[in-house]
């Protein structure tokens, strides 16, 4: 096989690619599905859905179809039964991007069972794979190793202030994650409280932020970024994979009758067990977004998917933060940042294999690959004008677009606008109230973690 999505004697492919699309969602997102549709070989096909596919979608006339992480595959809300008895039925390839990977893993399998799924991107390291995915429960199955997210083109070559005229030290946002993804999960949060509480001691201008209302997104996002010398990081992923559903439930019922349990007393009751049993650790998109922007990164020490080396690439900063005082020097040594971020932007954001060009391509060739290995009869694709009619949203579609709509709006008020000085843990747990009372009475999807 050749690069580039080419074995020999195939032609490209006619692929439809199935996604969502929702508001407030990082930039990554949208970026991989543009990426995907319009940088292929492949002729692809975006179709936004929610729930059912169109009924008078032909699956036949695709050589394979590609699910997207925006879609969650055993969420009926995201993916119904209907659709999934109709894309086993569909002859070509089956694929499909997954990403949270640490919940309900047995849904997910069995969900990716029934639709006959034939190739599985997943974001679990090699070495992982056959843990989380094993060949006996998905036989068949060919997996691939991807990255969570890829390096925004957009964000190269942007004119951008030097460190030294930058007005904010360090600047962070980060969402504290449940408890049940385990110790790993906790480090996002913690490495900000941790920075905050010992930045004035070192005379450090911060800028640091945790609530879901105090998130950034767009345009906003950049130009904080862009605003601060540095920002904070840790390695994506989580610590314990929640195969059943189970230490969620056990985790959210706790939490529902006491609010204030600190997180290693439930920690001990229930997931200790399975603390570190999988590794999901992986380089973060907010990393390859700060290289391109050429904001220094302070992250604490890990492998970041081979991508990133510590005194080269970032500020390697301690668990415990022991190494406080070092980092605040190096922070003061403007000449020697600017030197690592104009490293990190050569190595890094420019790197090739960073690209989501070089990943498009990479996922041309698995799918031409397993097209050719499976040998469906060629498929005629989509007539012009067809897909137009097709995104027409039926009845369904549009009630299930409002639901979410009032989900994520009751939300942004409540949680922004007048819950804002509620104490972090009542927030958390009325958050929880409301979410199962809400789920009863609408199929929203919800958000994501």
């Amino acid at each position: 096989m050749t690069m580039h999505g080419q074995v020999p004697g195939t032609r490209p492919l006619n692929v439809l690619l199935l996604h969502d699309r929702q508001p407030r969602l990082a930039g990554t997102v949208d970026q991989h599905v543009a990426a995907l549709a319009n940088r292929s070989r492949h002729k692809v096909v975006g179709l936004k859905m929610l729930g059912d596919l169109p009924a008078g979608l032909d699956l036949a006339a695709f050589d394979a179809i590609v699910l997207h992480y925006t879609l969650v595959a055993c969420h009926d809300a995201y993916v119904s039964p209907a659709t999934r008895a109709r894309l086993a039925a569909a002859p070509g390839v089956k694929a499909a991007f997954i990403q949270d990977e640490y919940r309900f893993v047995d849904r997910t399998v069995a969900a990716l069972c029934a639709i006959g799924l034939d190739l599985l991107f997943t974001c679990v390291p090699e070495p992982e794979i056959e843990k989380v995915y094993p060949a006996e429960r998905l036989p068949g199955v060919v997996k691939r190793n991807v990255l969570t997210g890829y390096v925004d083109e957009s964000l190269l070559g942007r004119p951008v202030l030097a460190l030294r005229d930058r007005p904010v030290d360090v600047g962070y946002r980060a969402r504290k994650v449940p408890a049940w993804l385990g110790g790993f999960g906790q480090e996002k949060w913690a490495i900000g409280v941790r920075f905050g509480q010992d930045a004035p001691a070192h005379g450090l201008k911060v800028d640091l932020a945790y609530r879901e209302e105090e998130r950034l997104y767009g345009q906003a996002w950049i130009d904080f970024m862009t605003g601060c010398k540095a920002t904070l990081g840790t390695e994506s992923g989580a610590s314990v994979f929640d195969f059943s559903g189970e230490v969620q439930r056990q985790v959210e019922a706790a939490l529902l009758a006491d609010p204030d349990l600190p997180f290693e007393t439930l920690q001990e009751r229930y997931f200790k067990h399975l603390e570190g049993l999988i590794r999901l650790n992986q380089i973060s998109p907010r990393c390859f977004e700060a290289a391109a922007l050429k904001t220094l990164m302070i992250l604490y020490e890990g492998e970041y998917s081979g991508r990133l080396t510590a005194w080269r690439h970032y500020l390697p900063l301690n668990k415990d933060h022991s190494n406080m005082a070092e980092i605040a020097a190096a922070l003061r040594d403007l000449p020697r940042c600017q030197a690592m971020v104009d490293c990190a932007y050569e190595e890094v954001a420019l790197a090739p294999a960073n690209s989501f060009r070089q990943h498009v391509a990479e996922v041309d060739a698995w799918l031409a690959e397993a097209w050719h290995d499976k040998r469906p009869s060629p498929a005629p694709g989509l007539a012009d004008g067809a897909l137009h009619r097709l995104q027409r949203p039926n009845f369904r579609q549009r009630r299930r677009n409002l639901q979410r709509w009032l989900y994520e709006h009751a939300n942004l008020l409540l949680f922004r606008h007048l819950l804002g000085a509620m104490p972090a843990a009542r927030r958390d747990r009325l958050q929880l109230v409301l979410h199962r009372g809400l789920k009863s009475l609408l199929t929203a999807v919800r958000p994501r973690v």
